[in-house]
């Protein structure tokens, strides 16, 4: 029959061999036994704190510290978890009571300066790293620790060379060379690091920090997945990880990573802010929406989280909710453009209700932030206003709306290019196309029959379209400053851009001599064209077609078109071809 001692000296084994769960299974057993017995609690409280568990831990070594006192490796031990845990002043007292005990471990000496480090007490950290090496001049851990703290890279070059073999050193020069942004530098600490302790999580989550700025992808997503396999609840490289999923689409490795995040600590932002956009972009509006609603909670001075909550009202037509969250978002960030655009794109939702309160909210929007160039156009939207062309607002308007370009489009059913492409047949020869935006048009009339020269306003814009490798010149330039300086082409395309610009009677005339290929968004029952109060202005085909004729254009036809969907809407549209 098998002893206690035999038992618990069993478990012992196991743990030192990282058996952490067979460890544990005869250890319940014995507490079931003698619950109280310290050395078991103890034991336990070292698997937890293996596998991550702080917490958990905590509770045996108390259990433990209880029923034995005078150990001073329980309240080291307890200590730990403690500090792991944030609980930072239970934890120095902790670890004095260990010093009181036997006051020559060192450890106990650099735990303390790096719990003052934490608390941002700069001269105590220092005072408690000098006494550790006071005690012991040898001890590498703490002369690393104190010369990363004063951010000492060579002095930390210094103990390289005499500790090659440390590999907190390389770990310490990897980090703050990732704080400087010196990467290169950083990557060649941590693989040097990662060479002599390959097996530690901290090691490989730093490598995968670094392979994040170093745009490898790939290698960063391996390095998570090893810290994670090393230290199964490690909060950063499970977010990383999540994160990383979430913008692959893959939701199947995202979803349960930020869920066990959220269990782990439910008072995280990024967690709940980043797992409602992955829920959002799921189409899981009620989820997202909770999640978001979370993250509120927890930082309402967040403008991105007020922002993203208020998007997610805006679709659920909840316009009050949504815009007093955009306001919020404004007050703490006025430079934030993707706020006002939502704000400006829900007065519009709003006015289609109720035009008079949307115009009251924006002027008072416009009073509150009067250099703000969108806050503006929708003023002169909301009233019909023939104005100038505002070469600036729709510069500005496409710079902040490039990186979801292409996605809003397709929610949108945007079909401008599409029908211009069909209508067009195959173009021969040049083609200036003219607001070119992210590349829709010129994939719909691209040949080896002819070349293209890519014209907008928007930086971002044209690093889109670049991506496609369809053009053969790309310009940023207002399209009307274009046609007057540039003549070299046989084609004019313009697809759903001339809703930027009211008065076309200059841009025909830049275009005389030209083949001509473009769309309006179409009124039937205005003179020529009015601002509408999405900002874009409608025009009457018949005008158009008068300029075009004025100007001496004979051979027009013409297509009725829906150039998109606007809160289900269809947009009708009329097509140009100018042979």
């Amino acid at each position: 029959m098998v002893s206690y001692n035999d038992l618990f000296n069993q478990a012992a084994e196991l743990f030192d061999q990282g058996k952490f769960d067979a460890a544990e299974n005869i250890l319940r057993q014995l507490n079931d036994t003698a619950a109280d017995n310290p050395y078991i609690l103890n034991l336990l409280g070292l698997i937890a704190q293996a596998k991550g568990l702080h917490g958990e831990a905590c509770s045996y070594f108390s259990a433990a510290v209880r029923n034995l006192p005078e150990r001073p490796d329980f309240h080291y031990n307890l200590a730990y978890s403690l500090q792991r845990t944030g609980q930072y002043h239970d934890a120095l007292r902790n670890y004095q009571k260990v010093l009181s005990l036997k006051p020559d471990i060192k450890e106990a000496y650099n735990e303390i300066a790096c719990i003052y480090e934490a608390l941002e007490d700069d001269d105590k950290a220092i005072e408690w790293w000098t006494k550790a090496l006071q005690l012991a001049p040898d001890y590498v851990v703490a002369a690393v620790n104190l010369a990363k703290h004063q951010n000492d890279i060579e002095k930390l070059k210094k103990i390289s060379q005499q500790y090659p073999d440390e590999p907190l050193t390389w770990h310490s020069l990897a980090q703050i060379s990732y704080n400087q942004k010196d990467y290169a530098a950083a990557q060649q600490f941590i693989n040097h690091a990662l060479q002599l302790q390959s097996d530690d999580a901290e090691n490989n989550y730093l490598a995968g920090l670094i392979n994040l700025q170093l745009n490898d992808k790939p290698q960063a997503l391996t390095c998570f997945l090893k810290t994670e396999i090393l230290d199964c609840n490690h909060y950063g490289a499970k977010l990383k990880l999540a994160d990383l999923y979430s913008a692959q689409n893959d939701f199947n490795n995202a979803e349960p990573r930020y869920k066990r995040l959220i269990e782990l600590d439910k008072n995280n932002f990024d967690v709940h802010n980043n797992y409602a956009e992955m829920l959002y972009r799921n189409k899981r509006l009620s989820e997202a929406l909770e999640e978001y609603r979370a993250a509120v909670l927890i930082n309402p001075q967040s403008p991105e989280a007020c922002n993203n909550l208020g998007v997610i009202l805006k679709d659920m037509q909840d316009y009050d909710e949504a815009l007093g969250l955009f306001f919020n978002a404004l007050h703490y960030a006025p430079d934030m453009e993707a706020v006002s655009l939502n704000l400006a794109e829900t007065l519009v939702l709003l006015a289609r209700q109720d035009q008079a309160k949307a115009t009251q909210i924006a002027v008072n929007w416009l009073n509150n932030y009067p250099d703000s160039i969108y806050a503006a156009q929708l003023n002169h939207a909301l009233k019909g206003e023939k104005i100038a062309n505002n070469t600036s607002y729709i510069e500005r308007l496409f710079d902040a709306f490039a990186d979801n370009y292409e996605l809003v489009m397709q929610n949108l059913d945007y079909s401008a290019p599409m029908a211009l492409g069909k209508f067009a047949g195959s173009l021969q020869g040049r083609i200036a196309d003219l607001g070119c935006g992210s590349g829709l048009a010129g994939q719909a009339v691209k040949s080896v029959q002819n070349k293209i020269i890519g014209v907008d306003l928007s930086e971002k814009m044209l690093s889109l379209a670049a991506d496609k490798n369809i053009y053969d010149e790309l310009v940023k330039s207002d399209i009307l400053e274009f046609l007057k300086n540039r003549h070299d082409y046989d084609w004019i395309i313009a697809a759903d851009v001339l809703g930027y610009i009211g008065d076309l009677s200059k841009f025909i005339h830049l275009c005389r001599g030209k083949k001509l290929l473009f769309t309006i968004e179409a009124d039937n029952n205005i003179e020529d064209y009015h601002l509408d109060i999405t900002s874009r202005y409608k025009h009457n085909p018949a005008y158009v077609e008068k300029l075009l004729r004025d100007n001496g254009f004979c051979n027009i036809e013409t297509k009725d078109i829906t150039l998109r969907y606007e809160a289900g809407i269809p947009v009708a549209g009329v097509l140009f071809i100018v042979r």
